[in-house]
């Protein structure tokens, strides 16, 4: 496992990490110390996020964790740093409905086959909000598409917004296809409102919730408005696209599988058989095959003995 520090101004450090863990952001200032994001839950995911949160803090308390929106990745770890550091969470006001009340299906987990630990959160925040932070005063403003309730933040003094999954250097999370035939997608069209918000923004510096920080904001624009645009006019090549990437996070999760036990895994996952009734069609069977083929032969996953693994960090 590898993680990377950057210090993008005197009091604030990104901690990059992977793909089942996202980046977080650490906020210093002598009044407060904030945490945006969380990480991944289970095992030594949220161990090391305590660990690397320490390292950015030098030993100092943390008082206060906000979250981007509530996917696995970015939120799973809440538990474990709300347990360590007795600080405030606070959540987007829209994603109070996937927490509240808990239950197994809560932030998708069941659905999708993702560890999400139940978290005490104190308040929400909403788009219009305001906080102060590692000597910046940051906004929120609403980011719509891969998760309708999401927020992103922007600190106008230093330029630099944290975008969670709206945007990343080569693309965006994923974003919900839509039936063939149906109107355009509340997803799609959230995305690129997200995209816009974040044009007139100008930020001199991104941080996105996976990959390094970047400044090349209007490249990374045009790049996901063009990936969404295609997504768009074809919403079972985005299907497949959704598949592939929910199982390379499982692969993450479970660190390896089997090959001979993925066609059983897939079927008992409710969303690959979600996926397949509304936009593939076609047999589990047919489903495996192909989102295996196009995983190895694309490099994201790689087979070793009978076994399967993602190719990259977590």
């Amino acid at each position: 496992m590898s993680v990377r520090f950057h210090q993008l101004a005197p009091n604030v450090t990104v901690i990059e990490r992977g793909w089942l863990n996202c980046n977080q952001v650490v906020l210093a200032s002598p009044e407060r110390n904030v945490l945006i994001d969380s990480g991944y839950g289970r095992s030594h995911h949220a161990v090391d996020t305590l660990k690397f949160v320490d390292q950015a803090l030098q030993g100092e308390p943390l008082h206060w964790l906000i979250n981007t929106h509530c996917h696995s990745d970015h939120m799973g770890g809440n538990h474990a740093v709300r347990e360590h550091y007795d600080c405030r969470v606070t959540i987007p006001f829209g994603e109070v409905k996937h927490v509240v009340p808990w239950t197994a299906q809560s932030c998708w987990s069941e659905q999708m086959d993702q560890y999400a630990e139940e978290f005490v959160f104190d308040d929400t925040m909403t788009a219009g909000d305001s906080f102060d932070a590692g000597g910046l005063n940051w906004q929120a403003h609403a980011a719509p598409g891969h998760d309708m309730d999401a927020l992103i933040f922007y600190a106008p003094e230093a330029g630099i917004v944290v975008t969670g999954d709206a945007l990343w250097e080569k693309g965006l999370g994923f974003i919900w296809p839509e039936r063939v035939g149906a109107a355009r997608s509340e997803y799609v069209l959230g995305a690129h409102a997200a995209l816009d918000t974040i044009e007139k923004l100008k930020p001199k510096i991104v941080v996105p919730g996976h990959g390094a920080p970047f400044a090349e904001a209007a490249k990374s624009i045009a790049d996901a408005r063009s990936k969404l645009d295609a997504f768009e006019r074809d919403p079972v090549k985005n299907a497949r696209h959704v598949a592939k990437i929910m199982f390379v996070f499982a692969l993450l999760d479970k660190e390896s599988m089997p090959m001979a036990d993925v066609p059983a895994y897939l079927e008992s996952v409710p969303v690959y058989r979600q996926l397949r009734e509304e936009f593939l069609g076609g047999s589990n069977e047919e489903l495996v095959d192909g989102m295996l083929r196009g995983l190895i032969a694309s490099g994201a996953v790689v087979e070793e003995g009978g076994y399967l693994r993602a190719n990259m960090r977590a």
